[in-house]
């Protein structure tokens, strides 16, 4: 089931990247989007959960839970949206595919212990398959708000990394609480953050929802990418740890350039196919350890049974 949830995160996050440019190009405001596509989201669940009659007052206003929404939705996203207005999203993708090694190393720095070589080594086997899948898109003159876009998502990875790490340390705690249902409150709050950021920097006019055009991209995110992927990707937190999940940061932009080739009639190339094997060797070598784990546990239930 971890496996199975895991490469279905892989695909929902990677078709949602053409979604939301689908989106955008129709004349949706970036913020304004993400805050409607996140708090609508986050809203859902909760009305969910209530009619089922599950106390989610004491987790509304968890201070631990709304940090979390800061860092994960809010911080992500806000920085992600604005620096793509400055450069290309093959570069956006290749920095946003720092979070898992902004983990481990928060990681290592929080336990007062080493980073694991082979772990890391890993990692950036990866990153280096992301650059050869994001090449076509690297084509860009530099400038100083080039430079400002590119700190400003290292920034919003980072923050991406101690969201994570908060989520475990929740999710550890409260073993009785759906992973669905502290998804929800995030998003509500990242959500309604992206929205009030929105208002004050695009100036966002509601009617643009008013388009089908629109709608259906934002229909499509809150339902698949926000409750379906962000759902599961908190669900996998919870039985796994931040650092296995997060790796789909990794295979979301192979599987990107897929939907862009089969939709969209976007080009291929020989280096993409290097770059998709140095993906999936890199991602597999850096959650091997988590993957057997899981694997024996599977074979011990199998032999009980």
């Amino acid at each position: 089931m971890i496996i199975f949830n895991y490469i279905l995160i892989c695909i929902i996050f990677g078709t949602t990247f053409l979604t939301i440019k689908i989106g955008i190009d129709a004349g949706s405001p970036p913020l304004f989007s993400a805050g409607v596509r996140f708090f609508a989201a986050g809203l859902l669940v909760l009305i969910f959960f209530a009619l089922k009659r599950i106390h989610i007052m004491p987790l509304l206003f968890s201070k631990r839970i709304i940090y979390a929404g800061f860092c994960l939705t809010f911080m992500t996203f806000s920085t992600l949206y604005w620096a793509e207005q400055h450069i290309t999203s093959g570069l956006a993708a290749v920095l946003s595919a720092t979070g898992p090694m902004m983990i481990v190393m928060l990681q290592a720095r929080q336990n007062k212990t080493k980073m694991r070589s082979e772990q890391f080594l890993a990692l950036m086997i990866a990153l280096v398959g992301v650059i050869c899948i994001s090449l076509p898109g690297f084509h860009q003159q530099l400038s100083y708000l080039w430079a400002m876009a590119c700190m400003v998502i290292l920034m919003g990875e980072v923050f991406y990394g101690m969201g994570s790490i908060k989520s475990k340390e929740i999710l550890t705690e409260l073993q009785d609480v759906s992973p669905f249902l502290v998804n929800g409150i995030q998003m509500l709050y990242g959500g309604l953050l992206l929205i009030i950021t929105s208002i004050f920097t695009e100036h966002p006019d509601p009617s643009v929802l008013t388009s089908w055009s629109v709608q259906w991209p934002i229909l499509y995110l809150i339902f698949i990418g926000s409750i379906g992927g962000h759902g599961l990707y908190y669900w996998l937190i919870s039985k796994t740890n931040p650092v296995f999940p997060s790796t789909w940061l990794y295979i979301s932009p192979l599987i990107a350039v897929i939907a862009g080739y089969l939709f969209l009639g976007e080009p291929l190339n020989p280096i993409m196919g290097i770059g998709a094997l140095l993906i999936l060797a890199g991602v597999f070598m850096a959650n091997r350890s988590t993957l057997e784990l899981y694997w024996r546990k599977g074979s011990l239930l199998k032999k009980e049974v």
